[in-house]
């Protein structure tokens, strides 16, 4: 994943963690939503991919439950890259 994508991402959830209870869900976050699910499958974050993959929940309301661990697996790729 880019460099550019990752810092997208953290964006985004800076600000579903600003206003957590509060988010709505805009379509066009639909491909950000997507990303981060294929990011915790590929770091093999299994807690949370399972939580994606839970039948009438909302994607969002996951992104809202695990923000604060989303935003440090997407810190932590992004120190990853930089070391490379």
């Amino acid at each position: 994943m880019d460099r550019e994508s990752l810092l997208m991402m953290y964006r985004f959830l800076e600000k579903i963690a600003d206003t957590n209870e509060a988010t709505s869900f805009d379509s066009s976050e639909e491909l950000m939503v997507e990303k981060l699910i294929n990011l915790v499958k590929a770091q093999g974050k299994t807690s949370i991919a399972e939580d994606f993959e839970k039948p009438y929940i909302h994607p969002m309301i996951t992104i809202q439950k695990w923000v604060e661990e989303l935003k440090l697996i997407v810190s932590e790729t992004l120190r990853q890259g930089e070391a490379h």
